[in-house]
């Protein structure tokens, strides 16, 4: 038995050392929120925000062979704290893109089951980057004249790929297309 641990023992550290440098980085696939800001509309504040979103080769291969791509669009407005800073109010916006072979175009999914088609990738990536949400923050929950942030962030949902591309998708860099957290301040 002693033989086994130490071959084993080895062959995952090594397994390790080469996943590692991999996961620790998101490259250049990774998407970007470009900006966001509050628009007053009669019942509250509607957030809009643009995502720039980047596939990578991997993930274009996926989604042409019909594997349907997820994001949840985090949104937060935060009021700053000294320590930390007090969430006023937070939703999720999720949208799917997936490519559709008989039509011959793609179909992307918008939170409130709204679905539009586009001939071309470019055109339905366009569509998703411009986030309009219509699920207005509260007017009375926004006070006048008090500082806020507003925070922004799209995780690629893996949990919404196939069960045998999943753990895939866990290790590859190529599949880490998710934002971090980027923040506004709004002056209201």
């Amino acid at each position: 038995m002693p033989s086994f641990t130490k071959p084993l023992s080895y062959a995952a550290l090594m397994l390790c050392l080469h996943i590692a440098p991999g996961m620790a980085e998101a490259g250049e696939y990774a998407a970007r929120i470009e900006y966001a800001d509050l628009d007053r509309v009669d019942d509250g504040y509607d957030v809009q925000a643009h995502i720039d979103y980047q596939l990578s080769p991997t993930a274009k291969e996926a989604l042409h062979k019909g594997v349907r791509l997820t994001w949840d669009v985090a949104i937060e407005l935060r009021q700053p704290g000294v320590l930390w800073d007090t969430i006023i109010h937070k939703h999720k916006l999720t949208y799917s893109l997936q490519f559709h072979a008989l039509l011959n175009q793609y179909v992307v999914q918008t939170p409130f089951d709204r679905s539009e088609m586009f001939l071309t990738l470019s055109a339905a990536m366009n569509f998703m980057a411009a986030v309009h949400d219509s699920m207005p923050i509260p007017a009375e929950q926004v006070t006048a004249g008090t500082p806020y942030l507003l925070a922004v962030k799209t995780q690629f949902n893996r949990e919404q790929l196939p069960i045998p591309l999943r753990p895939v998708a866990y290790l590859d860099n190529q599949w880490f297309l998710s934002s971090a957290w980027h923040t506004w301040p709004i002056q209201k």
